[in-house]
């Protein structure tokens, strides 16, 4: 299980446990799932899908830009 944030520049639009992130990486997408290493990355514009860990329900938002980071199972969305 991951800690997950996505954070604009004036709120918060998510935060919750999730069991898997897809993100748009500048080379394509990648995905994160638990106990993944130290990582950081650009994102450009695309479909952020993250799987919640309770339900297994698939969420998506469209983004434009950001960076992301995964740091000991938290994973921070800039925005």
């Amino acid at each position: 299980m991951m800690e997950l944030n996505i954070i604009s520049i004036d709120k918060v639009e998510y935060y919750d446990n999730v069991f898997s992130i897809k993100a748009p990486g500048m080379n394509g997408y990648f995905q994160i799932l638990n106990q993944h290493i130290f990582f950081i990355s650009i994102l450009k514009n695309g479909m952020l899908t993250f799987t919640l860990s309770n339900s297994k329900k698939i969420r998506k938002m469209n983004i434009k830009n950001g960076f992301l980071q995964v740091n000991k199972n938290v994973v921070i969305v800039l925005l």
